[in-house]
């Protein structure tokens, strides 16, 4: 059997589609699935072992020039310019990164079906990439996608948005949409990696498996002596949330580690800033996540039992996810306009206190480690690949 991966490109840094990507194509990998991926190399972009990558297009933010954009993009990203924008809905989040683009679109499909063609797949997989549904529709090519809760059309969309995914699929004779993020519904397969207590899905033909992760068994238990700090992008500027984690935690008692590919890497003391960190190995030994609420740092600190601060700013998907993590009393929302440096210490000092919380925490981060993980993906699209043979 043979599956293509194709996680939705974009010129920020973002950790989830491509990071679920790598993930799933390991895990395909392993399961003696014949792997390839259609990933951009874009700032997210990594390379998977043993698996061969296609080319595929990056966007350009709003489908500007790649000269206009790659010059004022990163400016716009350290001065905080990104998070001002309110996003209401999933597909007014492949506007802004240029997914919708008539342009983009044409050619990110065309890269798509180039791929397929010559990798030959029984199976596609989108991660959140519309250009990979549109093209698995056209080679007839059986389709499995990756959905949650707010990035259904029924939670929130813009019908204006979907010009020119509509013109091209108009000229590909493919059924026009209300809104692009019905083209998920279009699928085969779809896969939540979430379960029902976070994003509670009322579709039959939803499958919930959980976190994608493979947990590493811990030898002992661990010291819980650090605090992670990752925000993502479009939330809060790299630089401000430096700044305000130097002034809640500099000289305290436990070691910060901020993760940012905006920030020069070095030690403040015991605040310390990196590029990337292994997260897995450091959420072991956090008493505290502040994050910007995306789903990958959402189960990332709930399967390490890790309280968590979210501040998810004006990204709808990130307040929905920060609002099911504190409804099941598992971390505190903080609005992006009661960010400053006594709030975040006031709140993380009283989540540290509070053993119930990480209690609630791990209880739900043990329900998305039972709930199948890649290994119900696999099954999933192999009963796919059945149908084709």
């Amino acid at each position: 059997m043979k599956v293509l991966i194709v996680p939705m490109a974009a010129m920020a840094e973002t950790s989830g589609p491509s990071g679920r990507c790598r993930v799933l194509a390991a895990g395909f990998r392993d399961a003696d699935i014949e792997t390839a991926t259609c990933m951009a190399e874009d700032v997210n972009y990594r390379t998977v072992e043993g698996v061969y990558n296609y080319y595929l297009d990056v966007p350009m933010p709003l489908g500007l020039p790649e000269l206009i954009a790659t010059r004022t993009f990163p400016i716009a990203q350290k001065l905080g310019i990104t998070s001002r924008k309110t996003v209401n809905s999933f597909d007014e989040v492949l506007w802004l990164t240029g997914n919708l683009d008539y342009g983009y679109l044409k050619a990110s499909v065309d890269s798509v079906r180039s791929a397929i063609r010559k990798f030959k797949p029984d199976v596609v997989y989108s991660e959140f990439n519309i250009s990979a549904i549109i093209a698995a529709g056209i080679e007839q090519v059986p389709l499995a996608v990756t959905v949650s809760y707010p990035t259904q059309h029924e939670y929130a969309h813009r019908s204006d948005l979907a010009k020119g995914l509509n013109r091209l699929l108009s000229e590909l004779g493919l059924q026009e949409v209300d809104s692009a993020l019905q083209l998920f519904d279009r699928a085969d397969k779809k896969f939540c990696p979430s379960i029902p207590e976070l994003e509670p899905i009322k579709k039959s033909d939803v499958y919930f498996c959980g976190t994608l992760k493979s947990m590493r068994s811990a030898e002992e238990t661990k010291v819980r002596d650090k605090i992670v700090v990752y925000m993502g992008n479009g939330t809060v500027s790299p630089t401000r949330m430096l700044k305000i984690v130097q002034e809640s935690f500099k000289g305290g008692k436990y070691d910060v580690y901020l993760a940012s590919a905006s920030l020069k890497e070095t030690d403040y003391g015991n605040i310390h800033v990196a590029k990337r960190w292994d997260f897995d190995e450091l959420l072991d030994e956090a008493v505290m996540f502040i994050n910007h609420g995306g789903q990958n740092s959402i189960v990332d600190g709930l399967i390490h039992g890790v309280p968590q601060i979210m501040i998810p700013g004006k990204v709808f998907e990130r307040r929905y996810n920060a609002r099911s993590v504190v409804d099941n009393g598992a971390g505190v929302e903080v609005s992006i306009n009661d960010l400053c440096s006594s709030k975040i210490k006031e709140v993380a000092d009283q989540l540290i206190e509070s053993p119930d919380v990480a209690e609630k925490a791990a209880i739900l981060g043990g329900k998305l480690m039972s709930a199948g993980g890649v290994g119900k993906i696999v099954e999933g699209i192999s009963e796919i690949g059945l149908k084709t043979v």
